[in-house]
């Protein structure tokens, strides 16, 4: 198959799932592979790849919009998504943070740039058709984590004032988003593990997990969170977010 054939075609799955997402029931469900996929992805995976995405993207974004305050995830303003996967330009993490079954290669063999690149415009028109803002990386050079303290004051100089670390912070919170490539199942290192409401959980079924990265930046400083978004198919055929886990805090 032809490149431009492909993407076609790509594009054409992403709408049937956007129109309605019992266009995706086909995808199989099965046990998460132990060991990555090697070998080349055929165009058929390459397919399955971004329709997979494409629908658990749009989970994502609606079921961010739709967050309260009292429960993560929480209803954000000022926020923009990356529309790379990982927010890397290869589309695949840099580093992993140790969780066994998060290697989004257990999943599908790895893609071609082509293949990410589509995928990538379709998570472009989701977030276009949610009216949230797709984006780089936010920066404030001069903003320090939020439990950065500040520096002593110069050595004969008690009542010196000292320097503020968070002098170049934004004057309101602003939120830079990261999702990960589409893994099946519920990952092995995090099965029985606590989710972000205390409770512990071992999903079953036609389950999807995601990486969702957050990096804040606010007036007492910026923090970078990182957490799995589990997913299971309901009988409607659509996807329901059913725990949200935290794997890791840097402040």
């Amino acid at each position: 198959m032809k490149v431009a054939q492909r993407l076609t075609l790509a594009g054409l799955v992403w709408c049937s799932c956007m129109v309605a997402s019992a266009a995706c029931r086909s995808l199989p469900s099965r046990e998460e592979p132990r060991t990555p996929i090697t070998g080349k992805i055929s165009p058929k995976e390459e397919l399955s790849l971004i329709r997979a995405d494409s629908e658990i993207f749009a989970a994502v974004v609606r079921a961010q919009l739709a967050g309260g305050e009292d429960n993560y995830p929480f209803h954000l303003e000022r926020l923009r998504y990356d529309p790379r996967p990982y927010g890397t330009r290869s589309g695949y993490p840099e580093n992993f943070s140790g969780v066994q079954g998060i290697d989004p290669t257990l999943t599908f063999a790895r893609a071609e740039g082509s293949a990410i690149d589509q995928l990538t415009d379709n998570r472009k028109q989701i977030l276009k058709m949610n009216g949230v803002r797709a984006g780089g990386p936010i920066s404030y050079p001069q903003c320090a984590g939020v439990r950065v303290p500040p520096p002593p004051p110069p050595r004969g100089s008690a009542r010196a004032k000292r320097a503020d670390v968070h002098a170049g912070c934004p004057k309101l919170p602003e939120y830079y988003l990261t999702v990960g490539l589409p893994l099946r199942g519920h990952p092995e290192g995090l099965r029985d593990a606590r989710d972000t409401r205390g409770r512990r959980v071992s999903v079953r079924g036609d389950v999807w997990s995601v990486l969702v990265d957050e990096r804040s930046y606010t007036p007492q400083g910026w923090s970078w969170s990182q957490y799995a978004w589990l997913f299971r198919r309901g009988r409607d055929g659509g996807l329901d977010l059913v725990a949200t886990i935290l794997i890791g805090v840097v402040e």
